[in-house]
């Protein structure tokens, strides 16, 4: 099954403002020590987008180096 979720989203706070979170880990995501809450939206989206750059596909390369690559490209392929 091709999953194209991100691992790092943004989610509104109550006081309307913005975290970045962490799907993988099911908490607000952590840079450089600090957790990346309290941001505009256009900040956190920008944040969040440099982070899946980053680190969101570390599950995928761990399932390529075990063998097991999901990676869309692979189920682009396994389609025709």
């Amino acid at each position: 099954m091709c999953s194209t979720e991100q691992r790092y989203d943004v989610i509104c706070d109550p006081l309307d403002l913005w975290i970045v979170w962490d799907n993988q880990t099911e908490e607000p995501a952590f840079f450089g020590g600090q957790i990346l809450h309290g941001l505009t939206e256009r900040h956190a989206v920008e944040v969040a987008k440099i982070m899946n750059e980053l680190y969101g596909n570390e599950k995928r390369d761990a399932a390529r180096l075990s063998g097991n690559d999901f990676s869309p490209t692979a189920c682009r392929s396994a389609g025709g």
